[in-house]
């Protein structure tokens, strides 16, 4: 995500402070039609807020820019078409709990899945495995 679009949510997540994008040029994020997101995309790789921003631009219908490690056509192909107005997809509700302080196995108890689907998940849309929570054992 972009310094821009940081700067542009009333309050943000806590999530936003801690990622690469907001240390580099924002239109590195939004590349002009036939410009390469190929930099973008490696930035990505590496930031540990990567889930939680892609479960951002899921739940807020990111149309525009690189998010998450994913393009606008990568975000329409995780949000499958012919979903809107319906129910999110166990795809897609999985990517959006990422977004939240949820482990794997709570994901997994919320959306009525195995953690074995959560994890299936996550390897299919290229986000590494959680990290667990403080304390957690």
């Amino acid at each position: 995500m972009s310094a821009v679009a940081v700067m542009l949510v009333a309050t943000p997540p806590r999530w936003m402070r801690d990622a690469l994008c907001a240390e580099v040029d924002p239109e590195l994020f939004y590349p002009e039609s036939g410009e390469s997101n190929r930099d973008a995309k490696r930035i990505c790789a590496g930031c540990e807020v990567r889930a939680e921003c892609l479960g951002y631009a899921l739940a807020h219908r990111e149309g525009h820019g690189v998010w998450g490690g994913t393009t606008e056509r990568e975000r329409r192909r995780l949000r499958r078409p012919g979903t809107s107005g319906r129910a999110p997809d166990r795809r897609t509700g999985v990517i959006r709990q990422m977004a939240t302080t949820l482990t794997d196995p709570e994901i997994a108890v919320k959306l009525g899945c195995s953690a074995r689907t959560v994890l299936r998940i996550r390897g299919a849309a290229g986000i590494p495995p959680a990290r667990t929570r403080l304390g957690a054992a």
